[in-house]
C-alpha cells in the first residue's frame, strides 16, 4: 500500500494534469441545493463531457497554493514554487477592488462568502511569508478590511462570531468563527502586528460557548446561542475546526485549553471501525473521502501533540484513505448516497484539501507554525 507520502505525490501529479490550467485550479464540484442532492450523482454515472460545469473555486486556489509550497519545502520541486506564486497572482487578478471576491456558484450568484475570502486570503499570507511579495501581503489585508466591515461579526456580551457572508445575519456558524480566528492569527504572525488579534478572545469564548456536552461543536446556533442545526456532516466541519485552532494555538505560542480533550473525544467516535469517517451523527453509511481525509488529518495533528487515543483512529483512517485513491492518483469523491448512489467525479476543491492533509499524514504538511520570512509591516 501506499504511502501518505507517495499518494501525496501521486494526486499532486493528476492535479497538474487534469485541473491546474491557466494559473488556477479548476474542475466542477458537488455544489449546492439540486446539483449536489441529485445532479452530481447524473453527471457521475453519464460521464463523458457532457458538462460544462468547471468553476474557480477560492477555497481550492487558497489549499492548492498551501499543497505546493508544502511540495516545495518538502523536495525543492521549482514547479511547484512556480505553481503557488501563479495561483496567488491569479487570486489577486480576480480580486475586486473592494478586497471581496465573487461567489462561483450561480445558485448563491452575488453572495461573498466568508470561507471562501479568508481560505483564498490564507494562500496569499503563505505566498507573502515564502517570496516576501508585498501585494500578496496586500490582497490579504483588503480582505481583511472588507471581512470586518462588510461581512461583520455578531457581538453576544463578551462573545463574538462571524457572519457567514456579507449583509446577510443569520445563525451563526462555529467552523466559520473558528476559521476567522486561524486567519486573524495568520495575518497577525505574517505581519508582526498583535492588533489583527482583537477580536480572537471573543470568538475564542463564542466556541467555548456553543460546545456541545459531547464535545461536539454544532453545525449552526441561533442568535443568542440558542441550539439551531445541531448535526450537518459533523465530523468533517469539527476536524477543520480542531486543525484551525490547533494552528491558531501554535501561532500564539499558547497551550491548547482543556476543552480540547473534550472535543477530540467526539472525533474519535467519527472513525469507523473500516477506517472511514461517518458521515455525520446518525447516518454512518454515506462515505466522502474528503471527510476521512481531515479526520485522520486531525487527530494525527492532535497525537502529535501528545493527546492520548489519536494515534490508532487516525492509522486507521489513513489506511481507508489511501485504499480509495485509483490507479491515475485521483480519488472518487463518495460512495452510499442515499444508500446506494455513488459520485466518482473529480472535484479539485475536495481533492486539494486531501492532498494538504495526506500531507500532514506524511508530517509535511504545516502542523507547526510557519513563521514569516517576510518583512513585517505595521497594521492600517
Amino acid at each position: 500500500m501506499n504511502t501518505p507520502a507517495d499518494a501525496a505525490v501521486k494526486l499532486h501529479r493528476y492535479l497538474v494534469g487534469r485541473h491546474w490550467s491557466d494559473r488556477g485550479l479548476i474542475g466542477p464540484d458537488p455544489g449546492i441545493r439540486w446539483n449536489y442532492r441529485i445532479g452530481r450523482f447524473l453527471k457521475s454515472y453519464l460521464g463523458g463531457s457532457l458538462w460544462t460545469d468547471d468553476l474557480y473555486y477560492l477555497q481550492a486556489q487558497g489549499y492548492w497554493t498551501l499543497d505546493n509550497w508544502s511540495l516545495f519545502a518538502r523536495c525543492g520541486d521549482t514547479a511547484c514554487r512556480e505553481i503557488a506564486t501563479g495561483c496567488c497572482e491569479t487570486m489577486l487578478a480576480r480580486q475586486r477592488r473592494d478586497g471581496a471576491w465573487e461567489y462561483p456558484n450561480r445558485e448563491w450568484r452575488g453572495r461573498i462568502s466568508e470561507t471562501e475570502g479568508t481560505w483564498g486570503s490564507l494562500g496569499l499570507l503563505e505566498g507573502y511569508r515564502r517570496t516576501g511579495n508585498r501585494r500578496f501581503l496586500e490582497g490579504a489585508l483588503r480582505w481583511h478590511e472588507f471581512l470586518t466591515t462588510a461581512i461583520g461579526f455578531q457581538r453576544h456580551g463578551d462573545a463574538l462570531a462571524v457572519n457567514d457572508f456579507a449583509g446577510r445575519e443569520g445563525s451563526p456558524v462555529p467552523n466559520a468563527s473558528a476559521l476567522a480566528l486561524r486567519f486573524l492569527a495568520e495575518l497577525a504572525d505574517a505581519t508582526g502586528d498583535d492588533a489583527y488579534r482583537r477580536r480572537c478572545p471573543g470568538l475564542l469564548r463564542f466556541l467555548e460557548t456553543v460546545q456541545s456536552p459531547s464535545g461536539e461543536f454544532p453545525y449552526t446556533v441561533l442568535n443568542r446561542f440558542r441550539q439551531g442545526r445541531p448535526h450537518f456532516q459533523c465530523f468533517q466541519y469539527n476536524a477543520f475546526q480542531c486543525l484551525d485552532l490547533m494552528r491558531y494555538f501554535a501561532l500564539v505560542n499558547e497551550k491548547l485549553p482543556p476543552w480540547i480533550d473534550h472535543f477530540l473525544n467526539f472525533l474519535r467516535t467519527g472513525v469507523a471501525p473500516d477506517g472511514h469517517a461517518y458521515y455525520q451523527c446518525g447516518n454512518r453509511r454515506r462515505t466522502v473521502n474528503y471527510h476521512t481525509a481531515v479526520l485522520a488529518a486531525a487527530l494525527h495533528s492532535a497525537g502529535r501533540l501528545g493527546f492520548p487515543g489519536c494515534r490508532e483512529p487516525a492509522d486507521r483512517a489513513c489506511r481507508c484513505l489511501l485504499a480509495q485513491q485509483r490507479p491515475d492518483g485521483g480519488f472518487p469523491y463518495s460512495r452510499g448516497d442515499y444508500r446506494f448512489l455513488r459520485d466518482q467525479r473529480s472535484y479539485p476543491r475536495y481533492l486539494a484539501m486531501i492532498l494538504l492533509h495526506l500531507l500532514m499524514l506524511s508530517d509535511a504538511g504545516q502542523c507547526e507554525p510557519a513563521r514569516s520570512a517576510a518583512p513585517h509591516v505595521q497594521a492600517r
